[in-house]
Formats: C-alpha cells, structure tokens, sequence
C-alpha cells in the first residue's frame, strides 16, 4: 500500500489557512451605519453616495444589498434585493429585517397566504427577531389585491420607522425607552448599537427631579402589547432594561 502521508499533511496544513479565510470572508460584513443615520436625518443624497462607493468593491456584500434595498425607490425592484439577502446569505445581520419587510409587501397588497408563509419563516429562521412581534397579526381570510403602483416607497420615511412598505392603517402610540442618561455620550453609544442593529432609534429630551436627562426610544408600535413583545426580545439582546411609554405627542 502506497503512504502518501506527508503530502496528505501538506494538503492540509495549506488548506487550514483557506478555510479560516474563507470563514473570515463570510462572517464579516461591511459596515453601513454611517449611511443608515444618514438616511435617519433624511440625508438621502449622501446615503446615496455612500452606496455608490460600497458598491464598487462591494456589490455582493449583504449589507450592502439591503442598503440598496432600502434606497431603491421602485417596490418591486426593492423587494427582489430584500430576497436576495434572507435567500443568499440567511446568516447576515440584516436577513431577519429584510425577510419581515417582503412580509410587510405582500400584506399591504393584500396577498395575504403569501404574507403568511413569509412570516412563518421569519418565526422559524429567526425565533428571536424582534421583527417578530412587528408581523404578528390577524392574516386576514379574503385577499384584498392592491396592484404594486399604489405602493409608494419613501426612503427617508422607511428607514426611520423601520417598516417599508407597511400599511399604516393605524397611527403609532408608543414606543421602547431603552434607556435615559445624564451622559450625552452614553445616550449616543446606546443609540448608535441599536441603529447598528437596525432598531432605528432617537434621543429625546426629559427633565427628571431637575436634571435633564437623555432618554434613547427605539421602535414605534400601535398596541402596548405589541411593544411589551418587542421590549423582551431587545432587553434580552442588550442586556438591558427598558420600558414601554407613550410616544411623546407630536408639535
């Protein structure tokens, strides 16, 4: 029998190196919060141009893609780059968001089995998505088909509500305080990893026993309910404590 172990061995002392390359190249993901708080603010054109430069050494780049979902103001043209993440690269960051805004698509059209079966995948790939809580409810029995030209996208919007594409039937009434500093600072670092994350999120202003504190809020929902399922998942996530609150009425 012919021993071929020291070739054997170099086969694998060079393929080591690859592979933990190869590891490296999947689990990291461009960094696009600088575009995310752009468009937070609603500077549309400078995301637009971030974009632009990440998409030239980076076009395939997950995050990428569900920043070019998110600026793409044509729905169905969204829709297909939000697929492309949850279906190409079901381990990224933005997979769970981008999976819960195709659900969000089709149950504003009105197509609501396909709606559904969206959602139970979103519960079943992503059991601890806080995207969760924002899908559940009612599927109704009878389809209410809207043709894809009443749906219009507005990107500042979207991305500040965390919602493209979601019918608001409703207007929201509370919101997650995720937490209230005397630290400009550390309000800013907690908003900062959410928004990361994708929790669009904001810092108001609140006087508490004479000092003024900054109280970062994440999320808008329209049921206390539906803000107390969200609350457990993002306190679990940051290892935090907030709360639910009303949404500070607007001027």
């Amino acid at each position: 029998m012919n021993y071929n172990g020291p070739k054997i061995l170099r086969v694998i002392f060079f393929a080591i190196p690859f592979f933990c390359f190869l590891v490296n190249l999947y689990s990291q993901e461009v960094d696009i919060t600088s575009a995310l708080k752009n468009l937070e603010v609603g500077k549309i054109d400078a995301a637009q141009t971030e974009l632009q430069k990440l998409k030239e050494d980076n076009s395939s780049d997950p995050s990428v893609i569900f920043l070019d979902a998110v600026l793409t103001r044509n729905a169905e043209e969204s829709i297909k780059k939000y697929s492309t993440v949850f279906e190409k690269y079901p381990k990224s960051k933005y997979a769970d968001v981008s999976l819960y805004r195709v659900f969000s698509y089709y149950y504003s059209l009105g197509y609501y089995k396909k709606a559904e079966s969206y959602y139970k995948r979103l519960k079943i790939d992503y059991p601890a998505s806080p995207y969760i809580a924002a899908a559940d409810r009612k599927i109704p029995d009878k389809e209410e088909i809207i043709t894809p030209s009443a749906i219009v996208t507005n990107v500042a919007d979207t991305t500040k509500n965390n919602s493209t594409l979601q019918p608001q039937k409703e207007k929201a009434k509370f919101t997650i305080q995720a937490g209230a500093f005397l630290s400009v600072d550390n309000a800013n670092r907690l908003k900062e990893l959410l928004s990361k994350d994708g929790f669009p999120s904001e810092i108001i202003n609140k006087v508490v026993g004479g000092s003024l504190l900054k109280v970062v809020t994440t999320g808008q929902f329209i049921s206390e309910a539906e803000a107390k399922s969200s609350l457990s998942q993002i306190e679990a996530k940051y290892n935090l404590k907030g709360r639910v609150i009303p949404l500070p009425a607007k001027p």
